[in-house]
This record gives C-alpha cells, sequence and structure tokens, in this order.
C-alpha cells in the first residue's frame, strides 16, 4: 500500500511526458489524398492515355486476325484471352510505374516539409498536413 502513490507519480510522469512529446509529433506527419492524386495530375493521364492507344492496338490487331482467319469459337475465345492478358500486362506495369513516381514525389515532398510520416488520408480522420496539390504538382 505504501507504494501506490509512488506508482501513480511514476505513472502520472509518464503520461505528462507523453502527452509533451506528442503534440509535435503531430504536425510531422502528412496525408495524401491518392484519388485526386490520380484523378488531377498530368502523368495519370498520360499513363491512361498510352492504355487506351495499346487497348486500340489490341482491338484492331484482333479484328485483323478475326478478318484473316475464318476460325472457330474457341480459337476466337483464346484470342481474345491472349488480348485481354496482353492489355492487362501492360495495364500493370503502368500501374506499377506510376506508383514509383508517386511514391518518389510523395518522398520529395516530405522531405521538403522535413515531415516523418507521410500517410493515406482515407485513414485520417483529424490531423495532419495534406500535401496532395504538391503531389500533384510534382508528377508533370
Amino acid at each position: 500500500m505504501k507504494y501506490l502513490p509512488w506508482g501513480l507519480v511514476v505513472v502520472l510522469a509518464g503520461v505528462l511526458a507523453w502527452s509533451l512529446l506528442a503534440a509535435p509529433l503531430a504536425g510531422a506527419i502528412g496525408t495524401v489524398n491518392m484519388a485526386r492524386v490520380v484523378d488531377e495530375s498530368a502523368r495519370a493521364g498520360e499513363l491512361n492515355d498510352l492504355l487506351s492507344e495499346r487497348y486500340n492496338e489490341l482491338i484492331a490487331e484482333f479484328n485483323l486476325e478475326e478478318e484473316a482467319e475464318e476460325d472457330d469459337a474457341s480459337d476466337r475465345g483464346e484470342r481474345e484471352r491472349r488480348a485481354y492478358a496482353q492489355y492487362l500486362a501492360f495495364r500493370q506495369e503502368l500501374e506499377v510505374k506510376f506508383q514509383e513516381e508517386v511514391d518518389r514525389s510523395v518522398q520529395k515532398v516530405a522531405q521538403n516539409r522535413k515531415l516523418k510520416v507521410v500517410i493515406d488520408n482515407d485513414v485520417v480522420r483529424y490531423g495532419g498536413e495534406d500535401l496532395t496539390d504538391e503531389v500533384i504538382k510534382q508528377l508533370k
């Protein structure tokens, strides 16, 4: 029983220290709205245009193959699957490339702002510095 007051003092001191140290960390967190980055960045538009061009090329190739060959339905299905697989592979490649560019931009903005942590604003209810506009500018 005689150690209870000292234990309480230690716990209260810990809470006080945590509250004093946590306050400066609140400004050291940045947020990025990835939906806005995808919708508004010029680079995302460029990559989307590349994807559309590739899609149109695959459709044109498919139509040329179809005109040249009057095959059965199973052959047509196989060519459709092959064309779709090529489209998906190219799309995945562009998505990875864009994500790497976004990561580099976020890192650069965070370093310029001296931020320790950057998270997607979908998981933030309150606080943090919004870096979205600067990241979009970096992705030119």
